[in-house]
């Protein structure tokens, strides 16, 4: 009888022990497997209260990075760094992302051939 809740007791401390360990945050790849050259965060932070066209373009570009979509990231972009009502902190902001996805792109490996 002892030894039965000794090894219930035991399973469950191991099954325990595993699942803490599991629940630790990892340090590679940023957010969401984002590359950290892309610091979406710190991208949107640069637009607080952006007009409704602005609003659209960061859609298009957060779902670009998110997915992949890395052209259709770049088309948002440049239509926000055409936009001349941007703040210089903002102007920082998009060229540093474009920066950040065409590099991401370079280092990328080439899709397989059809």
């Amino acid at each position: 009888m002892t030894t039965k809740i000794t090894v219930r007791v035991s399973g469950i401390l191991v099954a325990v022990v595993l699942a803490l360990a599991g629940c630790g945050k990892s340090d590679s790849g940023g957010d969401r497997g984002i590359p950290s050259a892309m610091d979406l965060t710190k991208f949107q932070q640069a637009f607080p209260s952006p007009t409704p066209e602005q609003q659209a373009n960061l859609a298009k570009v957060s779902e670009g990075v998110r997915y992949g979509l890395y052209p259709n990231a770049l088309a948002a972009l440049d239509k926000l760094a055409a936009d001349p009502a941007l703040t210089e902190p903002q102007k920082k902001a998009v060229a540093d992302l474009i920066e950040g996805i065409k590099q991401t792109m370079a280092k990328a490996p080439a899709p397989p051939p059809r």
